[in-house]
């Protein structure tokens, strides 16, 4: 998988995840309706890059972290975005492999929510780009 390893810093990254990726953490981040998921999130996929976009539901206010890795795999933290990004490009992918991403809206180290899961749609043969 290349390109797929990172770190994030600052934020209990297993906490954050645990609700929706039971093998990173025993420890549950919690969501409420005053600390929305990010949403609309889109993939643009061009073969050895895939673009993640999302909408921000803290308008501006809180970072992001971008979790991906190979479709059926677990995710992982890919990435930490700056509060007010709504976008984050991985490259080096192998465009013959499927690729699943979810955003985190990061509240605090204890409130954090998760969207919904985006995958890449490959035929197994090479993606234009």
């Amino acid at each position: 998988m290349v390109g797929l390893a990172a770190t994030a810093t600052g934020v209990g990254v297993g906490a954050v995840l645990a609700d929706r990726y039971p093998a990173a953490s025993s420890a549950p981040a919690t969501s409420s309706a005053s600390s929305p998921p990010p949403a609309d999130l889109a993939l643009r996929d061009e073969g050895a890059s895939v673009t993640v976009n999302w909408s921000d539901p803290s308008g501006g206010a809180v970072p992001f972290m971008v979790a991906g890795g190979q479709a059926g795999k677990t995710l992982r933290v890919l990435t930490t975005v700056d509060p007010g990004r709504t976008t984050w490009t991985v490259n080096g992918l192998s465009s013959r492999l499927d690729y699943c991403f979810t955003v985190v809206a990061v509240y605090s180290t204890d409130v954090a929510a998760t969207s919904e899961q985006v995958c890449t749609v490959r035929d197994g043969t090479a993606a234009p780009g």
